[in-house]
């Protein structure tokens, strides 16, 4: 996994671009974008966010992650990350469980307390991680078969620390990037077709 920051104007040209040698990702519907909604979870040291600004070889975290808004289908999931390589477990979580994770440091249960639930909710009331910020952003996704590729285009990053909960509006948040600034990520697993690193 690969990350850029770009240009607006960049990221227009590869909007063009992308859509005759990628496949549209079928979920982004007719707009071609969806918005990512994730709840990340840490401890009182913010220890999940440092050791991402410090570059730690290898780090891990968890979040909560459901699109445009509609909480039908909620994933919690685990990125780990080693160098430029990562792996996410996910899970498929209801609606009470997102709810029961929220509260998990004061022994909150989820409905399903197997896999990824039982494992952040063992995070929680032994290492203290709780939820502390919302992120949103609107993504523009593009696919290759090959390599299992995908390309995304991440605009309008925004933030606000976690006070409410999961579902709660998306207004009054923080931009993250400067003004024009967008991020381009591009994702592969054994290796990223030359067509495309071109």
């Amino acid at each position: 996994e690969y990350k850029y920051l770009i240009s607006q104007a960049d990221a227009e040209l590869l909007k063009r671009r992308l859509p005759y040698i990628m496949e549209r990702d079928p979920h982004a519907g007719p707009t071609g974008k969806y918005t990512i909604r994730s709840l990340y979870f840490d401890d009182f040291r913010n220890t999940a966010y440092y050791d991402k600004v410090d570059g730690v070889k290898y780090r891990a975290k968890y979040r909560i992650r459901f699109y445009n808004y509609d909480p039908s289908i909620l994933k919690l999931e685990k990125k780990e990350k080693n160098g430029n390589l990562t792996r996410k477990t996910a899970q498929t979580i209801t609606k009470n469980d997102a709810r029961a994770l929220e509260y998990a440091h004061s022994q909150g249960c989820p409905d399903t307390p197997e896999g990824l639930t039982e494992e952040l909710r063992l995070a929680c009331l032994g290492r203290g991680l709780r939820p502390r910020v919302l992120v949103d952003y609107d993504r523009t996704p593009f696919l290759c078969h090959a390599g299992n590729t995908r390309i995304t285009i991440d605009e309008n990053l925004r933030t606000r620390p976690y006070i409410a909960h999961l579902f709660a509006s998306p207004r009054a948040m923080t931009p993250v990037l400067e003004p024009g600034q967008v991020i381009l990520e591009v994702k592969f697993d054994d290796f990223l077709p030359g067509h495309l690193s071109e």
